[in-house]
């Protein structure tokens, strides 16, 4: 129980510090940035559905932020013109938040070498990559 709480504890303390690096420079948190770069790593459009599990958020969080998100231009939701179910909706990243992307993610890049990769050696790396794996629903 001692090393489940200390990972539950420590991976609090590195997202707060990640997420205070990346707010103080762009005055977006972290968990926006996150949306932008999951859009990212699906190609720019995805359904709400897979965006959550490419998250791994509720769908109730990732909605919420996808209305912060769409509210300032960086993401729009469009809905299929092929699908019969009108509740059909995909998520795509809009130029502005792509562009936003972009530049965050060099903040982000950095904050994560600051606080966490900086402070591991390869075989560091790599071992927590196995363990991460290891227990990884």
């Amino acid at each position: 129980m001692a090393a489940w709480r200390d990972l539950q504890s420590i991976a609090a303390e590195l997202e707060r510090l990640i997420d205070e690096d990346v707010t103080a420079e762009w005055d977006v948190p972290l968990g926006w940035f996150d949306v932008l770069a999951g859009l990212q790593r699906l190609g720019g459009r995805a359904r709400p559905s897979d965006l959550a599990v490419e998250l791994r958020l509720v769908r109730s969080s990732l909605s919420r932020r996808l209305d912060r998100l769409e509210e300032e231009g960086w993401v729009a939701r469009h809905q299929p013109a092929n699908v019969d179910d009108h509740r059909a909706v995909v998520v795509v990243l809009t130029r502005r938040g792509r562009t936003l992307w972009r530049e965050m993610n060099i903040t982000y890049r950095r904050a994560v070498q600051t606080h966490v990769s900086s402070l591991l050696a390869d075989d560091d790396v790599s071992d927590l990559r196995r363990i991460l794996a290891a227990i990884a629903p």
